[in-house]
C-alpha cells in the first residue's frame, strides 16, 4: 500500500512512491480543466476554469471533450463541435428536458451529466462584472466582496481553482482584454488585485494571478516580442502581480504567451525563479496559458514551470529528456511538489470552510459592484437623475440587449440577464421605445464590444449607431427634450462627434448579467454613480501614449512610452482629454478640506503615514467622494513622472454629513526602481503631496519630507550634474578647493555635467596641489563631508 496524501508532510513520501508517468501526467495537465487523480494515493482531480466573471460554460465542454479522448473517443469532438451552438445551450437550460429531448443519444446524455455535476440543482451560472467595473470602484473592500462572492459562485460549480484575475496593466484602449483589467495605474491596480485575490480565496477556492508579464494586446499574442525596459517591467507591469503575491497570497499564477525581450515568458527562469520565486516570494503554483508550452516542455518545466495547461498534454519529450540525462527528474519532483502543495490547501480550505451558495446574495454584491464603479462623466442642469414621472423614451439595440460580458475567458453562458429598457419598465410607468412623440427625456444606449483573441479596432461604439447616436441627440436637443447617453462600453470610447449633444454621460462598462438592473436604478436616482475612470478617456486614439506602437509590427511591439502610460502621459506632453484618470460626477456635491499642512516619513522605522482630509457632502442625496493623492519627488535623480498615485479613500456619505477620511500612503508607493543600481530606491528628501478627486482636479497641496539612507550619497563616483544640483556640496567642495566651483563659468560648468567629481577634481588639482599625499589627504575629506549631506 503507497503513502497517502494527507497533508505537507506526507509530500515528500508520496512523491518518493510515484512512478516516473505518474509525475509527468501530474504536471502535465490531463484534460481540459482537471489534472490527474491518483485514487489509491487520496490524491484527487483539481478542477481550473476560468474566471474571475463567473464560470465558463464552454471551457467545460471542452474539458468533457478531452476526457472523452482520453477514453479513445478522438470522433467526440467532431460530434460536440457541429451541435455546438445548440449543445451550449446545455450550460442555461433545461437539463431535465435536455435529457428528454437527446434520450437517444448516449454521447449527449454523458454531456448532460457531466455537465450537471457543475450545474447542480439546474443552478444558473452569474455573470459578474468585468475587471474595469470593479478597478472604476476605487475600493478595495468593495473589490474583496465581490471577489468572495466570484468564490462561492466558482466553488458550488466545483471549481478548485479559479483562472483569474487578470492583473495586467491596461496600456492602450484598443487592447481587447483591457475591460478584464483592473485600470492604467500600478496603484490601483496593485491594490484592488490584492482585496479580489482575497475575496476569492476566502471561500477555499483558489485564485490565479494573470498574464505573467506585460501581456497587453491580443494582436500575434502567441508570438509576439515584446521590447521594454527592465525599469518599466519592475514598476508598472509587474506590481498587480506582486501585490497579490505579498498582500493577497495568491495560490497560483499564470505565465503568459508573449516573449520579453527575446524570451517567452513560459520559458523564462529570470521571470518564473529569479523574480517571481526569488524576488517576489511566490510559493504557489506557476501555471502556463492553455497552449503556451506544446513543445519543449522539458525546458519550460526547468525553468520554472509546474503546471502546463491545458491538456490532453504529451509528455513523451519530457520522459525521453530524463532518460537522457538533459532534463533532472529531481526538478520535476520539484514541480510536482507544488502542485501537491497546491491540494492540499484546497483540501484543508475546503474542510474548514463549509459551501455557502445563495443567488439572491450573489446578485445583489454584483449589483452593489456596477452601482459602485459606474462613473457619472457629464451632468449637465443634473438632468439625472431622472424623475420617476418624466416620460423616457429608450434609443439603440443595446436598451434592450446588453452587452454583459467579454469573449473568451471572461464569456458566462447564463439564462440570466437584464437589460436598461425592461428594468426601467419596473421603476415608471412612463417608458417607450425609439419614438420621441410625448417624450421628455431621451436615453440612447450604446456599446463598444472586447474580448479575447482580437484586439478592439477603434476607439468607438459599434457602427450602427456612430451616426445615428448624433442625429437622434441632435433631434432630441432641437426639440427641447432632455438627453442621455447610456455607455456600455469595454473602454475608452471617442465622443468628440456627439458629446455637446449629451447633457448626461453615464457609463457602466461591462456589468454581468445585473447591468440592466443596476442601470435603470441610476438613472432614476434609486442608486447612486460611485466610480471613478481607472483609465484615462483621450480625446482621439492619435493622444494615446502607445499610438505610435500599438499593436506592433510583426512580432514585435516597442513599449517606447515607457513609465509614462495613462495620465502620466497626457500630463508629461501637457494634452488636453476627454475625461482624466480618476474622474467621476455624482448625483450630490462635496467639500474638501486637507487638515494638515504638511507631512513627514521616516522610513528607517515607519512603513507608512496618513493624508487626513474631511470630506463634507453638501447636497441633498448621499454620494460617495474618492480622494485621491498623488505624489511628486521634488528632485529626482532619474526620469520619473509629473506625478504619481500614491494611495485613495473613498467615503459614502448622507446628505449634510462629515467625516475625516485617512488615505493611508506607504513608503512603497514613493519607491522607484535604478536600472544602473538593479535595486529598489526609497528616495529621501522632498516631496510634494496634491490632494485631489482625479488626476487633474487638485483641490490641495502639501510638502512631504521623507527621511531615511540616501542611496545617492555624493562622493568621487557622483556625476557633476548632481553635485550642481546640490548648494550644499558645492559649499562643501568650494571650502576645500579656495572657492573652485563659486569661479567656474556656467560654460564650463555645462561642459563638466557628465565628468564623475573624482575625474573634475583630477584634472583640476593636479596643478594646483604638486604634494600627492596632500591633495589625496584633501580628498579623502571632501569626500567624507559630501558625503553627510
Amino acid at each position: 500500500m503507497r503513502t497517502k496524501l494527507t497533508d505537507k508532510k506526507s509530500i515528500k513520501n508520496v512523491i518518493k512512491e510515484l512512478t516516473l508517468d505518474e509525475k509527468l501526467n501530474l504536471v502535465g495537465e490531463y484534460t481540459a480543466c482537471h489534472t490527474m487523480a491518483i485514487e489509491d494515493m487520496d490524491i484527487p482531480s483539481i478542477y481550473l476554469l476560468d474566471g474571475a466573471t463567473g464560470v465558463n460554460g464552454a471551457q467545460m465542454v471542452l474539458d468533457f471533450i478531452s476526457t472523452m479522448q482520453k477514453q479513445g473517443r478522438q470522433d467526440i469532438q467532431q460530434k460536440i463541435y457541429t451541435q455546438y451552438r445548440e449543445l451550449s445551450k446545455l450550460n442555461y437550460g433545461d437539463l431535465e428536458e435536455a435529457k428528454e429531448r437527446y434520450r437517444e443519444d448516449a454521447d449527449i446524455l454523458s454531456l448532460i451529466a457531466s455537465i450537471e455535476r457543475f450545474r447542480p440543482k439546474g443552478k444558473q451560472f452569474m455573470s459578474f462584472p468585468s475587471g474595469i467595473n470593479i478597478g472604476a470602484a476605487f475600493d478595495p473592500e468593495q473589490a474583496e466582496t465581490v471577489g468572495t462572492a466570484i468564490g462561492w459562485e466558482l466553488r458550488s460549480s466545483g471549481v478548485d481553482l479559479c483562472m483569474g484575475p487578470n492583473v495586467d496593466i491596461s496600456r492602450d484602449p484598443l487592447g481587447g482584454r483591457g475591460y478584464e483589467m483592473y485600470g492604467e495605474d500600478p496603484q490601483l491596480v496593485g491594490e484592488v488585485s490584492a482585496a479580489v485575490v482575497k475575496g476569492i480565496q476566502r471561500t477555499g477556492t483558489g485564485a490565479c494571478a494573470k498574464h505573467y508579464l506585460a501581456n497587453n494586446q491580443e494582436t500575434n499574442r502567441n508570438t509576439k516580442d515584446t521590447h521594454v525596459s527592465e525599469r518599466v517591467l519592475r514598476e508598472l507591469y509587474a506590481r498587480g502581480f506582486i501585490s497579490a503575491i505579498k498582500e493577497g497570497n495568491v495560490k497560483s499564477v499564470m505565465t503568459a504567451y508573449n516573449a520579453i525581450n527575446g524570451e517567452f515568458t513560459s520559458f523564462s527562469k529570470k521571470l518564473m525563479t529569479d523574480w517571481l520565486r526569488g524576488e517576489f516570494g511566490f510559493e504557489g503554483l506557476v501555471v502556463c496559458d492553455w497552449g503556451a508550452v506544446k513543445e519543449n516542455k522539458e525546458k519550460s518545466l526547468d525553468a520554472g514551470m509546474d503546471l502546463i495547461l491545458c491538456g490532453p498534454n504529451d509528455m513523451s519529450g519530457v520522459k525521453a529528456a530524463i532518460e537522457a540525462g538533459s532534463f533532472s527528474e529531481e526538478v520535476l519532483d520539484c514541480r510536482v511538489e507544488k502542485l501537491l502543495e497546491t491540494i492540499v490547501w484546497l483540501r484543508e480550505e475546503q474542510e474548514k470552510t463549509p459551501l455557502r451558495y445563495d443567488l439572491d446574495e450573489l446578485k445583489q454584491t454584483a449589483y452593489e459592484t456596477i452601482v459602485e464603479g459606474s462613473v457619472l462623466l457629464k451632468n449637465e442642469n443634473q438632468v439625472l437623475p431622472l424623475s420617476r414621472d418624466e416620460k423616457v423614451t429608450f434609443y439603440g439595440r443595446r436598451s434592450k440587449e446588453f452587452m454583459e460580458c467579454g469573449t473568451g475567458s471572461t464569456a458566462v453562458e447564463t439564462g440570466l440577464h437584464s437589460n436598461v429598457f425592461d428594468e426601467y419598465q419596473k421603476l415608471s410607468s412612463s417608458v417607450t421605445y425609439e419614438t420621441m412623440e410625448g417624450a421628455d427625456v431621451v436615453v440612447y444606449t450604446v456599446t463598444a464590444p472586447a474580448g479575447e483573441n482580437i484586439d478592439r479596432r477603434e476607439m468607438d461604439i459599434e457602427k450602427e449607431d456612430r451616426l445615428r447616436l448624433t442625429e437622434v441627440l441632435k433631434e432630441a436637443k432641437a426639440a427641447g427634450r432632455k438627453t442621455v447617453v447610456l455607455l456600455n462600453v469595454a473602454g475608452p470610447i471617442d465622443m468628440r462627434s456627439w458629446i455637446d449633444y449629451a447633457d448626461s454621460v453615464l457609463s457602466i462598462f461591462i456589468p454581468g448579467c445585473m447591468g440592466g438592473v443596476a442601470a435603470a436604478k441610476l438613472l432614476c436616482g434609486e442608486a447612486s454613480p460611485g466610480g471613478r475612470l481607472p483609465v484615462t478617456f483621450p480625446l482621439r486614439i492619435e493622444d494615446t501614449p502607445s499610438y505610435p506602437n500599438f499593436p506592433g509590427e510583426h512580432n514585435d511591439v516597442y513599449y517606447g512610452e515607457g513609465l509614462f502610460v495613462g495620465y502620466k502621459n497626457y500630463e508629461k506632453r501637457k494634452l488636453g482629454v476627454m475625461y482624466p484618470f480618476g474622474y467621476g460626477l455624482s448625483y450630490t456635491e462635496f467639500e474638501e478640506e486637507l487638515l494638515q499642512d504638511s507631512y513627514r516619513l521616516d522610513v528607517r522605522v515607519a512603513e507608512a503615514f496618513q493624508v487626513p482630509v474631511r470630506v463634507k457632502n453638501k447636497g441633498s442625496r448621499t454620494g460617495s467622494q474618492v480622494i485621491q493623492v498623488y505624489s511628486t519627488e521634488v528632485k529626482p535623480h532619474v526620469l520619473r513622472p509629473a506625478k504619481e498615485l500614491a494611495g485613495f479613500a473613498k467615503v459614502t456619505l448622507s446628505p449634510g454629513e462629515e467625516k475625516e477620511v485617512q488615505v493611508t500612503i506607504k513608503k512603497d508607493a514613493l519607491a522607484y526602481y535604478d536600472i544602473e543600481k538593479k535595486a529598489w530606491i526609497q528616495p529621501v528628501g522632498e516631496h510634494k503631496l496634491s490632494i485631489g478627486t482625479s488626476s487633474a482636479h487638485i483641490f490641495a497641496e502639501a510638502p512631504l519630507t521623507v527621511e531615511g539612507e540616501n542611496a545617492y550619497k555624493l562622493g568621487g563616483e557622483s556625476l557633476m550634474i548632481e553635485i550642481f544640483r546640490s548648494p550644499e556640496a558645492l559649499a562643501v567642495i568650494d571650502k576645500y578647493t579656495n572657492n573652485m566651483m563659486s569661479s567656474a563659468g556656467e560654460e564650463a560648468m555645462a561642459m563638466m555635467a557628465y565628468n564623475t567629481l573624482s575625474d573634475f577634481l583630477g584634472m583640476t588639482l593636479i596643478s594646483r596641489m604638486a604634494d600627492a599625499v596632500k591633495l589625496n589627504e584633501m580628498l579623502q575629506a571632501l569626500y567624507a563631508e559630501l558625503g553627510t549631506l
